[in-house]
């Protein structure tokens, strides 16, 4: 988290409220298990945009900066690597490099 907050998007504060947010919403769509779960990182980065957007705009913030903020916190919230093995079908420690 402290990798996000060095870029100086938004305070520290805004930045926890969106990563609760995100987390608190992925994970409660992923309990319905209506969307399959590789696409919980997209999901994820989507509720990041939605959620700074909307802080942005509570706080009168940089809608831009928000929403970069946004999209790094719903990556990081949802583990994008993981993500993107599910996604293409590959298990964690599957394949190794040579």
């Amino acid at each position: 988290m402290s990798f996000i907050e060095n870029f100086n998007l938004i305070d520290a504060t805004q930045l926890l409220l969106i990563t609760v947010l995100v987390y608190g919403a992925t994970n409660a769509i992923k309990n319905t298990k209506k969307i399959p779960i590789q696409y919980m990182p997209f999901l994820a980065m989507l509720l990041g945009l939605v959620f700074s957007s909307l802080i942005a705009l509570v706080f009168h913030d940089d809608l831009y900066k928000a929403m970069i903020a946004g999209l790094l916190v719903g990556g990081w919230t949802s583990g994008l690597f993981d993500g993107f093995q599910e996604f293409m079908g590959e298990k964690a420690g599957e394949k190794e490099w040579k």
